[in-house]
């Protein structure tokens, strides 16, 4: 299966719902909240009752498939473009591995430095945090770092 080569993401700036078909009048799959991210798998395409545009997409943080409106038939947006992209919001580590006891430190993340996606967030249960794999802008330097620690610190926020 040849993967696509252009990754389409968007992020969720108005709860709304993931449906199970290209018509607002599908089944519900699941609600999303502000700040979710989504990655496009078919569209945009036109529902034709509404008159409203929609993707297929695939939340990022627990696989679920479905349809979303970009915006209601008013101009309310509810998903824009981006959401794979953090900004360190405190000094952290880029390290070699998922689990931060057993990897080695790659080098120091600054507060302020853009880091790109490379995989969404996965459980590092041996720290109780979670991870993302991401490539720093500033040099191409790319390993894991913590989004925020056990305690509710944040090192990462999306941008």
């Amino acid at each position: 299966m040849l993967r696509r080569l252009v990754r389409l993401y968007y992020k969720c700036v108005k709860a709304t719902v993931l449906s199970d078909e290209i018509s607002i009048k599908g089944k519900t799959v699941r609600r999303l909240e502000v700040g979710e991210v989504l990655e496009a798998l078919e569209g945009p395409a036109k529902e034709e009752g509404a008159g409203v545009q929609r993707i297929k997409c695939q939340a990022v943080q627990d696989d679920a498939i479905g349809w979303v409106t970009l915006a209601g038939n008013q101009g309310t947006p509810f998903l824009e473009p981006g959401g794979n992209f953090y900004t360190c919001v405190k000094e952290t580590l880029l390290t070699d591995g998922l689990s931060v006891q057993d990897s080695k430190t790659v080098r120091r993340i600054a507060k302020g430095e853009v880091i790109e996606v490379l995989e969404f967030q996965k459980k590092d249960a041996s720290a109780d945090v979670k991870r993302i794999k991401g490539k720093a802008k500033l040099d191409g330097a790319s390993g894991w770092i913590t989004v925020s620690s056990n305690a509710g610190t944040s090192f990462l926020e999306p941008c």
